[in-house]
């Protein structure tokens, strides 16, 4: 009997089971680019001496149980003097809620750091609201970001809610318009993809600038350029766009995604033009957890995935080995005919 006919049979009782189990089912989730954790309003506007508010907020989150974020500032500009816990969380239930504020993080930002959590099993809430409001004094005339750094969503099963993430910005006196892109996210759709398939990276910029930029985006891999596109925003606007990478020509290996935007002229702050994403590893067909070999660990997840598509809830994209949307028996055909190999 060959290899491929034994691994069939091996994985028709490994998706039975899995059936039997209830792993493969459809459910919907919530995409990555649909949740956000943003800073609202993006833009604000006050003079010196002015004691101000901005929420930090979430939108179209599901089964929201707890979160957190750091926000970073210029400490010359302003000082955060407060931070309160919002009522989305606590609408459904008792929670803990934890703070820390440090005007002085280092000689030149501050940092406000928040987090909360339900207590007890079986709360949770879904929707938009805020997380939580922080209270500032402007103290000089000036320009600062209101970066986010580190947020985290969570389930009760501890498990990451995908979102993206957009900071804001404080205009402290009269004047002082700026011009300021951000590279938000660099978001690769697969971790682990077969060699001569392609990957999709998702890259999120933003306009925290006052005027509308037009402005080159390039994508990269380990510092090699691979793509430049342009594109148009209005101040305050973000928007995401997706790079193709054509793995045929690339050897096997771990690649690290990146993104620059290109500074536009006057641009005040370029330290954020750049973002990293997390590493790729360029991999054999069939190798869903990038280990170098295919075998009963792949199996295992591809079974775990059948039947999965973006909007369910097993779905895994790097069990999407042709890359059709969905994780079905041509998959498995595909990880059956490379069924031990290695690199």
């Amino acid at each position: 009997m060959s290899m491929v006919r034994v691994f069939s049979k091996f994985f028709v009782i490994i998706v039975a089971i899995t059936l039997t189990l209830g792993i493969a089912f459809c459910q919907r989730l919530v995409c990555a680019a649909s949740t956000t954790v943003q800073v609202t309003p993006s833009i604000t506007n006050v003079n010196v001496g002015t004691i101000f508010n901005i929420n930090v907020t979430v939108t179209d989150v599901s089964n929201l149980y707890a979160w957190e974020f750091r926000l970073y500032f210029l400490n010359a500009i302003i000082n955060c003097t407060a931070i309160t816990e919002g009522p989305f969380l606590r609408s459904a239930g008792t929670t803990i809620f934890l703070l820390n504020i440090t005007n002085n993080y280092n000689s030149t930002y501050g940092r406000a750091l928040a987090a909360c959590t339900l207590l007890g099993a079986g709360k949770f809430v879904s929707g938009s609201g805020v997380l939580a409001t922080l209270t500032f004094n402007a103290t000089a005339n000036g320009n600062t970001n209101l970066d986010l750094e580190e947020t985290k969503l969570s389930n009760i099963n501890s498990q990451s809610i995908p979102h993206d993430t957009f900071g804001g910005r404080v205009r402290v006196g009269p004047g002082g318009e700026m011009h300021d892109l951000t590279v938000v996210n660099v978001v690769p759709l697969k971790k682990a993809v077969g060699k001569g398939f392609p990957d999709n990276i998702t890259v999120t910029v933003q306009n925290n600038g006052d005027f509308t930029e037009t402005f080159n985006v390039t994508f990269r891999l380990n510092a090699t350029d691979i793509s430049t596109r342009e594109l148009t925003l209005l101040s305050g606007e973000y928007t995401s766009t997706i790079f193709t990478w054509n793995t045929a020509s690339s050897g096997y290996g771990t690649y690290v995604p990146s993104a620059y935007a290109w500074p536009v002229v006057n641009e005040t702050n370029t330290a954020d033009n750049t973002k990293i994403g997390a590493s790729i590893t360029l991999t054999i067909v069939g190798d869903i957890n990038g280990d170098g070999i295919v075998d009963i660990y792949d199996a295992i997840l591809l079974s775990n995935s059948f039947n999965g598509n973006p909007s369910a809830t097993n779905w895994n994209p790097n069990a999407d080995l042709n890359c059709d949307g969905i994780v079905d028996i041509f998959d498995a055909i595909l990880l059956a005919n490379n069924f031990s190999k290695h690199i």
